[in-house]
């Protein structure tokens, strides 16, 4: 179970909400994302990225992106 929604990009920190849901649902859940994903927009050309590692580069631009989530759908 993990977090890589392209469409919604939700943080990581995202889980508690993920596993009442599942709870909710009757459903058993691994205890947390089995990958969890960090999801930035590049504040110069607007792209989404998908932060490898410790490199919070935009991949279409090499701008900066930020250290905290900033996609808001």
């Amino acid at each position: 179970m993990s977090n890589q929604s392209t469409g919604y990009c939700p943080e990581p920190a995202s889980w508690p909400a993920v596993a009442a849901a599942c709870e909710r649902a009757g459903l058993a859940h691994p205890g947390g994302f089995t990958a969890a994903f960090e999801f930035r927009r590049c504040p110069d050309c607007g792209q989404v990225n998908i932060v490898k590692g410790d490199d919070f580069v935009c991949a279409a631009c090499d701008g900066d992106l930020p250290w905290e989530w900033n996609v808001a759908c």
